[in-house]
């Protein structure tokens, strides 16, 4: 199976399948959006909403259950019927239970009774790229982009997609068009950001990881990333800044191997400043 390297897993409605989540963050095995997806294929969007909403005021970032609401407001605006949208869910109920192909017929289905919809689209493509058909995957965001061309979280995954290829161009454009049309959402700068850090191209790099700590000033990994920029375009003052923010952060959330992590480096800034020491 292709690894997707946690690209997708942070934009997409099946955020708690395996062999999505292997990387995910804690939030994505929540039971929360687990038992309002089980309430929405039911038939029970009153009650699945709820456990959304309520989801949402503990992990405020939690995709899944944000894409959820969307769809039932998709609903309530008669934009999809109720029997489209207790099919869509069955499927997403049937993929979080592990029965990926049924959950796969169960959305094709869907999407086929009402072909103008991009949402079924989208989540069938993060399907098929877990299952490492690439050609399926790109098929599949490229259609829900083309029904809906401001669908920022199929743009993003796309990009990921193309970033796991090492399509790294192409990638650029996509993430490119997901900030735009999304601009809160920090992944997406995240991940350019890596790109523009692996192709040596520092500044592109500094200014995306800025981005993204200014939508998620809190994340000590985002320090910690911007750090090694910094550290290897020479900028040291800035390196030794963002390091130790980094630390802070980590020690704050008691985040052990993070501390470990800027150890390594804050040994580093103490044989530079030794050899300046030394140069005077």
């Amino acid at each position: 199976m292709k690894r997707i390297a946690a690209l997708l897993i942070l934009t997409v409605l099946v955020a708690s399948l395996d062999m999505l989540a292997s990387e995910a963050s804690a939030q994505d095995n929540h039971p929360a959006y687990r038992e309002g997806i089980t309430y929405a294929s039911e038939g029970k969007f009153r009650e699945a909403a709820a456990w959304f909403r309520n989801n949402l005021k503990e992990y405020k970032t939690d995709s899944t259950s944000s894409s959820s609401l969307a769809v039932i407001n998709d609903l309530n605006e008669k934009k999809i019927t109720e029997e489209y949208a207790v099919s869509f869910f069955k499927g997403l109920d049937l993929l979080q239970n592990g029965e990926i192909d049924m959950g796969l017929a169960e959305l094709k289905k869907t999407a086929g009774s009402n072909p103008s919809y991009a949402r079924p689209y989208n989540v069938i493509g993060v399907v098929y790229a877990s299952l490492g058909n690439e050609p399926e995957a790109i098929g599949y965001f490229r259609k829900a982009i083309e029904i809906d061309p401001r669908y920022g979280q199929a743009c993003f995954n796309l990009a990921a997609l193309y970033q796991s290829s090492n399509r790294l161009e192409d990638a650029l454009e996509y993430y490119e068009k997901a900030i735009s049309l999304e601009p809160d959402l920090p992944e997406a700068s995240v991940n350019m950001a890596g790109i523009y850090a692996s192709l040596g191209k520092y500044p592109e790099a500094i200014k995306y990881y800025r981005m993204a700590i200014e939508l998620d000033r809190d994340n000590p990994d985002l320090y910690y990333r911007i750090s090694l920029v910094y550290f290897m375009s020479e900028q040291l003052m800035k390196f030794r800044e963002n390091l130790l923010k980094a630390q802070k952060l980590y020690r704050n959330k008691g985040d052990n191997e993070g501390l470990k992590k800027v150890a390594e480096y804050m040994d580093k800034i103490t044989d530079i400043e030794n050899k300046f020491r030394k140069a005077k």
